[in-house]
């Protein structure tokens, strides 16, 4: 009984065993990833490739037969298989989404997509706000100023379906219905358009009806944005074009008028930048920073309510020309850190989370692109930590910790001004990429980039970065709290450039994009990086940048 009950625990523990082995093989299978690197067809105008959303969205022209599209770029990742993934050459139809599985150790389901937006526009003399066109009930409402004779409407173009389509004026007398013989010309002269107007389009094999309708409208004289800079303001108005238009200012404190005259008019819309001119030139006539103007449009014997709005101011961040640096200590390394004490922190790096192993990535250096008495620049060098790839890197934030194999960071230091640009010098020795992680294995034995980034955005806290979770701010124009964005990204040798200086330096001017112009930031994100994928554990061993005297530009 007892060699039974023996004999039955040995087999029970062996079951078991065995059973914790076949778990861990499985568990133990690598996680490559699967990605389309590439996608194309002809006729389309653009391609998007998302890693995140696993699609491929594609923009077709007007005239391309989304039935049968012929391919004319496709590749997925190197490891991938995908039997009924197409190749170039191959004919798809994207009538519809098409779903693909891309398969390694795993499976991937990628979806590619297509879209075919169609340009419509009615335009007339003596236009007013945007005409309401309905493509699904086949109908435009078309507004015209109040001072134009909806008897006597001039169509100066009109565009209601996809290119190459035929527009032919639809008329009715005494109940009969005549479809004209010929297809619209334009300028249409002289016509009546009381009742609206109804056209029959033609394309490919079909034909189909259009119901145009027109109506005056009251366009008032007011400043519809004023959008203050630091020493320049853009104003957009509208007027009725009741005369010539023109805008007048004022200091908020003054009683003096000033008058502009260099607008823009579009039918009833008007911009100016005041006061004009290029304001980033040191000797250009300016607005003065942190103050309060006045603004009105007037046009003939009308003029808008005043619009009062104030300049911003020329802000910069504190060490961005990085000559200010302390150390501390861990084990043997020095830990730098690009800030004046551990009291005062704006800048950080991957510093803290590099010290046990490899020391520090980013250090202070004397090898500088502006001379002078304590000047410093920052270099920036990638390194196998050990436990993974670390990019050297430079950013307005703090490290928080080691998670995993990667790190927490906090993006970001509070910041209100709007540049117009970032400048500075940056030297780059790049190295080819010799470590890659999923989905950019296919960077191996690429020449690494640096890259300098900018953001200024309106969160109310720092932005919390987690590498191991793949937690990282979406830098795509869909992410509404960003406000301006700019990246340079370059895998070339500045110490191979002739026009560089003695230390590799060359200049660099980053001008920001905004994508909200009306809006204020709250923070701003500044970073450098000597492998532009460091976050993703995939740069070259050994690619240095070094980085120097940035500074905001305003104008």
């Amino acid at each position: 009984m007892k060699t039974t009950v023996y004999n039955i625990a040995i087999a029970v523990l062996a079951a078991a065993m065995l059973t914790a082995c076949v778990f861990e093989n499985d568990m133990s299978y690598p996680r490559i990833y699967a990605g389309i690197t590439s996608f194309a067809v002809e006729g389309q105008k653009s391609s998007t490739i998302d890693g995140d959303t696993r699609t491929v969205q594609i923009v077709l022209g007007e005239t391309a037969d989304r039935t049968a599209l012929k391919v004319t770029e496709a590749a997925i990742s190197q490891e991938a298989r995908c039997p009924d993934f197409p190749s170039a050459g191959d004919v798809i139809d994207l009538s519809g989404s098409v779903t693909y599985v891309l398969s390694t150790y795993q499976d991937y389901e990628w979806t590619v997509s297509a879209t075919q937006p169609i340009e419509r526009y009615v335009n007339c003399e003596n236009s007013a706000s945007a005409p309401i066109i309905d493509s699904d009930m086949k109908m435009a409402h078309v507004y015209v100023l109040v001072s134009q004779s909806l008897q006597d409407i001039t169509i100066t173009g009109m565009k209601l379906e996809k290119e190459g389509s035929e527009i032919y004026l639809v008329t009715r007398e005494n109940g009969e219905e005549t479809v004209a013989s010929e297809p619209c010309t334009f300028p249409m002269e002289n016509v009546d358009a009381l009742t609206g107007l109804e056209f029959e389009v033609r394309y490919d094999d079909t034909a189909v009806r259009w119901r145009i309708t027109f109506e005056q409208e009251i366009i008032p004289v007011e400043i519809t944005s004023a959008d203050p800079w630091c020493y320049h303001v853009d104003v957009e108005a509208t007027y009725g074009q009741d005369g010539t238009p023109y805008i007048q200012y004022r200091k908020a404190d003054s009683d003096e008028w000033l008058r502009f005259d260099d607008v823009e008019t579009d039918g009833i819309n008007i911009s100016a930048s005041i006061p004009g001119g290029d304001t980033s030139q040191e000797d250009a006539e300016r607005l003065e920073p942190g103050t309060a103007y006045e603004f009105k449009v007037c046009a003939g014997t009308s003029e808008s309510d005043v619009v009062t709005v104030t300049t911003g101011t020329p802000d910069q961040i504190y060490n961005m020309g990085f000559d200010d640096w302390y150390s501390t200590k861990s084990g043997a390394y020095d830990i730098w850190h690009p800030n004046l004490n551990d009291t005062y922190k704006i800048w950080g790096t991957a510093n803290p989370g590099s010290g046990n192993f490899v020391g520090s990535l980013t250090t202070p250096t004397d090898k500088v692109a502006v001379q002078g008495d304590g000047k410093m620049a920052a270099r920036l060098e990638s390194k196998n930590a050990v436990i993974a790839f670390a990019a050297g890197n430079i950013f307005t934030g703090q490290f928080g910790k080691i998670n995993g194999l990667g790190a927490i960071l906090d993006w970001g230091t509070p910041f209100t001004a709007r540049p117009r640009a970032l400048k500075g010098y940056y030297a780059y020795e790049p190295a080819p990429v010799n470590t890659a992680k999923p989905p950019y294995e296919d960077l191996k034995n690429t020449m690494d980039k640096c890259q300098i980034l900018v953001m200024l955005t309106d969160w109310t806290g720092p932005f919390t970065v987690n590498t191991t979770e793949g937690i990282f701010v979406d830098q795509s124009q869909s992410n509404s709290s960003i406000i301006a964005y700019g990246k340079i990204e370059s895998d070339k040798n500045t110490f191979e450039d002739p026009s560089a200086d003695a230390n590799g330096y060359i200049p660099f001017e980053l001008e920001l994009d905004y994508w909200r112009s009306d809006a204020i930031p709250s923070y701003a994100v500044v970073i450098a990086c000597a492998s532009y994928k460091g976050d993703f554990f995939t740069g070259g061993v050994g690619s240095v940048m070094y980085v120097d005297e940035f500074e905001f530009v305003y104008d």
